[in-house]
């Protein structure tokens, strides 16, 4: 359990659209929780060791190796939504060094933003929003709610993205546009449509009913992941009906992600990758 202690510092104070922000406490990592508390300052990023892999030493600075070392990309594929050569973002999940997921309601009540459409709308990356709306849409039709959710949950919890970690050139939110581009950014690298499409593997002719007949084995998309980036993914269906791929990640240094066996489970047998409707 995640147990957050009150304290009384002072409130850097600015607004994104009304929004307040407040530099938040430090976080301190004990164990596989996440307490607030007071620290030494941080090492700068620019001076953190190149060659850390994350989950192998507790001694690192949470600043420049991910404490929560061991992340799930998960990757959708929605007939009713994104490109049609394309798989979309569901979101980028760090868990516990031993594979456990962290609380539901994140870990720093301190950034728990609700309006991360309007934060990014206001950045220095001016093609955020039109890339987010294409390739990380909600499948339920509120973008922010989703976008929101997934920053509450899951990014307040890449240490590694602290504002105390920026020191003095710490702006005002530049740590939710850094979590959304490089997580658009690590999908675009490790595109699973398109490692699909080089072992021969395309989305068939939709067809209706439970059980599909055009399918593929569970194998043959494992085995072109693995002919692609040398590691296993874990597959997601609805029955037959593919959901999601997974593909898990370890970090070099601060935030070099490099793919790793999956911890998780399968959920397919026989799978249907249906083309898109859009």
């Amino acid at each position: 359990m995640h147990l957050f202690t009150t304290l009384s510092l002072a409130a850097v104070l600015c607004t994104v659209h009304g929004a307040p922000f407040v530099r938040p406490p430090t976080l301190v990592v004990q164990g596989n929780a996440l307490d607030i508390d007071m620290l030494p300052p941080h090492t700068a990023p620019g001076t953190c060791p190149i060659d850390t892999i994350s989950c192998q030493r507790t001694d690192i600075d949470p600043c420049c190796s991910p404490q929560n070392g061991l992340l799930v990309l998960a990757q959708q594929w929605d007939t009713r939504w994104g490109p049609s050569d394309q798989f979309t973002v569901h979101g980028l999940w760090p868990d516990t060094c031993q594979g456990k997921q962290l609380p539901g309601s994140g870990c720093d009540h301190t950034r728990a933003y609700s309006n991360i459409t309007d934060i990014l709308s206001s950045s220095n990356d001016p093609d955020i929003i039109r890339d987010m709306n294409s390739l990380w849409p909600s499948n339920k039709g509120d973008n922010n709610w989703f976008w929101s959710h997934e920053w509450v949950k899951h990014g307040t919890c890449v240490t590694t993205l602290h504002p105390t970690c920026y020191a003095d050139s710490y702006l005002p939110y530049q740590e939710v546009t850094e979590y959304f581009r490089s997580i658009l950014d690590l999908r675009a690298k490790y595109n699973v449509y398109a490692a699909l499409n080089a072992s021969g593997i395309v989305p068939t002719e939709p067809e209706t009913g439970r059980r599909p007949k055009n399918t593929y084995s569970l194998d043959q998309f494992k085995q072109a992941i693995r002919d692609a980036w040398g590691v296993e993914p874990n597959v997601k269906c609805r029955g037959r009906q593919l959901q999601e791929v997974w593909l898990w990640f370890q970090v070099r240094g601060r935030d070099t992600y490099y793919p790793v066996e999956p911890r998780g489970q399968d959920t397919c047998y026989r799978i249907s990758y249906q083309q898109k409707s859009t």
